[in-house]
């Protein structure tokens, strides 16, 4: 089960005086442990803002972030983290990328033999195991990009719009990894996105979030069944429940 993280009063600014930029917040926010959450907003909102003082990347101007209990005060290390661009070196394989994220850690390789090619299993990559990224689509290189940050059981994944460049097939390929992999260990997982299929396909909850300075609007239980494979996402209250927030983000004038 994955980590709680509790946001109380944080905000974010760059710069000083007339050239101060308020990017973010303040905002607060529980998430439970094993939750899913997305941050849901238009592009310069302050969403990957948020994610990356989670990840402890970025201090904040004001307030805190907590994580079971601590309040984080620098980069952390128990997490899984992915971006919009993969992190892969190019010069070692689809295997050796996963490996690099636990020597990093100092932690042998050998002893996760099995979790290894359960991931791999999971997101399709068998038998590339062998291959450099290069040799390797984008989706194909993310799903790798996904066994790396998931590869050491981090408590928490952060996930800052990981499939923002990948074609339209792809993207809901990768999604229907990314919520198995969530299904079967439940980490907490924070993902920012500004699709709201997206958000309402695989989330427990969803933080809307005002354009700039962000702030958190409205959270939404997202009550659908799981797993939200294509039935559900046909379904009248999958629907409704794209179309409700389409209403806010019109209602914001950036739709």
């Amino acid at each position: 089960m994955g980590a709680s993280i509790a946001i109380r009063g944080v905000a974010k600014s760059f710069g000083t005086g007339k050239s101060r930029v308020d990017a973010f917040g303040p905002a607060d926010l529980d998430i439970a442990p094993g939750e899913f959450v997305a941050l849901l907003g238009p592009s310069g909102c302050g969403k990957s803002t948020l994610l990356l003082m989670l990840a402890g990347l970025l201090e904040p101007s004001q307030g805190e972030v907590i994580a079971d209990g601590r309040q984080i005060t620098g980069p952390r290390t128990d997490i899984g983290i992915m971006f919009q661009d993969n992190t892969l070196v190019p010069w070692r394989s689809v295997r050796g990328n996963i490996d690099l994220q636990l020597e990093l850690r100092s932690l042998d390789p050998r002893g996760y033999e099995a979790r290894i090619k359960d991931l791999i299993r999971t997101v399709h990559l068998d038998g590339f195991e062998n291959r450099a990224p290069y040799e390797l689509s984008g989706g194909m290189q993310q799903r790798a990009a996904f066994c790396q940050a998931l590869v050491h059981e981090p408590q928490t994944l952060l996930l800052d719009e990981p499939l923002g460049k990948l074609d339209a097939m792809t993207r809901e390929a990768i999604r229907r990894d990314l919520q198995s992999l969530w299904m079967r260990s439940k980490p907490t997982v924070v993902l920012v996105t500004h699709s709201i299929e997206e958000a309402v396909q695989l989330s427990t909850r969803i933080c809307v979030i005002t354009p700039r300075p962000g702030r958190i609007e409205k959270v939404i239980e997202v009550d659908l069944p799981w797993p939200r494979d294509l039935e559900v996402r046909k379904s009248a209250a999958f629907v409704a429940e794209v179309a409700a927030i389409h209403d806010i983000f019109r209602r914001f004038g950036v739709l």
